[in-house]
Formats: structure tokens, sequence, C-alpha cells
């Protein structure tokens, strides 16, 4: 699919400010960010996610489900999308994680193993690092196996909030 045109509006939530980016053609959700400070570097990210796209301010059709997903805590709510990765590995690394029930948490290499790369907990990471749908496919549910909360592409601040929000007792170990 041909993505030329995209609407984009900042949207308050329970858990910050977010960024949707919607293609107008297909209606479906490209990019959901938490904005960390200034919306300028998440649309300097935006435009080099997707360079070929026009990005238009306006009010994406998928807006009030994301926010409903973000305020009740349900990464579950229907919400069309376009994944930005098309290896089979992260999108193999995505469908595992969108199936962590809220309030759990799995670990790097939990996940390498349950998608048949037991080895591959760094490119469970990457993956995660370069997920452009926030919340929706629940990144922040994936930490170290020590119970560290490593990192978040949005901050590990806001992982653990997001967390918290769901009711995980965040414990860290050391090994």
């Amino acid at each position: 699919m041909q993505i030329t045109n995209c609407a984009y509006q900042l949207v308050d939530t329970n858990q910050g400010q977010v960024l949707i980016a919607e293609c107008v053609t297909s209606s479906k959700v490209l990019a959901i960010y938490f904005v960390n400070g200034d919306l300028s570097d998440q649309m300097e990210e935006l435009h080099s996610a997707y360079p070929t796209v026009s990005f238009v301010e306006g009010e994406p059709t998928q807006t009030q489900e994301i926010v409903r997903a973000i305020n009740t805590l349900d990464c579950t709510v229907p919400i069309s999308f376009l994944q930005k990765s098309s290896s089979t590995f992260a999108m193999n690394v995505y469908n595992f994680i969108r199936r962590i029930p809220k309030g759990e948490t799995r670990s790097y290499s939990q996940v390498a193993a349950a998608i048949g790369n037991p080895d591959a907990f760094r490119a469970v990471a990457g993956a995660c690092a370069r997920n452009n749908l926030a919340y929706i496919v629940p990144c922040h549910r994936v930490i170290g196996s020590t119970g560290n909360l490593s990192g978040y592409r949005w901050g590990t601040d806001k992982k653990r909030q997001l967390l918290r929000a769901e009711g995980v007792e965040l414990t860290f170990r050391a090994m």
C-alpha cells in the first residue's frame, strides 16, 4: 500500500499526551507516540520514519478508540493499524507482546523463547525499541530478566508509570 497523506493529532490521555498519525486513504494508524516534551521531536521522528508521507494536522478517524484504549488501559480495543516493521521476526515479537495480559510482564528472554528464538533477546529489545504503536503494542510489558525496566522508547519513567497503572508490582532482583 502506497501511503502519501496522513492526518495527525495531539491528544490528552490519562497517561499523558499522545501523537496519533493515520493514513487518510486507508484510515490505518501509522503511529502512536507518547509525547516527551516538545512535539517537534516527535514530528521529526515521524517524518524520519515516513519521509515520503505528507503529514497534515487533522483528526484521525480512530482517535476516540485510541484514547479509550489508553485511558482504560485496554490494548485490545480494536484499532486498524500498520506496523512500521516488515520483518517476520519483529512481527512475531509484536504479535506475542499483544497477548501479554494487562498487569503481567515478560522478560526479553521469555519473549525470544516464546517465538522460537531463545538466543534472540537482544533482537526482541531492538524490535521493542522500534515499535511505532505506543500502548497498542504494549512493549512496556517487556522487562529485563532481573526485573529491571531496562529501556523503553518513551523513557523508563513512562514505562514505570504504565506498568504501575496496570497494577504491576515492580521488583528488581540482582543476579
